[in-house]
């Protein structure tokens, strides 16, 4: 991992007012916080904080994956929300991944590790969270 990288990308994030910090527990997360969401629709959350897990071997390894704090009324309303992929622990919180893949035909194109980064996988948690079903 490039942990000089990943703060580099979150500093771009600051830079347009998007809270996002590297958090590390047993392993190296991404937290965003106060994420806006489409859930205001259903009457869900409007913002949420999100976590990414840092993939070893990061920026080579493809950024995959997102979560948010277990028991979210927002998990069953998006896409790969209804599919666990594991519960975690961090930022003295308990979250849930699910299965979301941008990278890997999810709309996000192919990981390119000279263009992509946290600063450019917020785009896709965003769109993510705006397509609440």
């Amino acid at each position: 991992m490039s942990r000089e990288r990943i703060l580099r990308e979150l500093a771009v994030l600051r830079e347009g007012n998007q809270v996002a910090e590297l958090c590390s527990t047993d392993r190296d997360y991404v937290i965003y916080r106060d994420v806006p969401t489409g859930g205001a629709r259903k009457s869900l959350p409007i913002v949420t904080d999100v976590i990414v897990p840092v993939p070893g071997g990061y920026p080579a390894a493809p950024i995959d994956l997102a979560g948010l704090p277990q028991g979210s009324a927002l998990l069953p309303h998006l896409k790969g929300g209804q599919n666990n992929q594991g519960v975690v622990q961090a930022d003295a919180r308990t979250w849930q991944l699910a299965s979301y893949h941008p990278h890997q035909n999810g709309g996000a194109g192919p990981w390119d590790q000279n263009r992509h980064g946290f600063h450019t996988y917020f785009d896709s948690v965003i769109a993510w969270l705006e397509r609440v079903d």
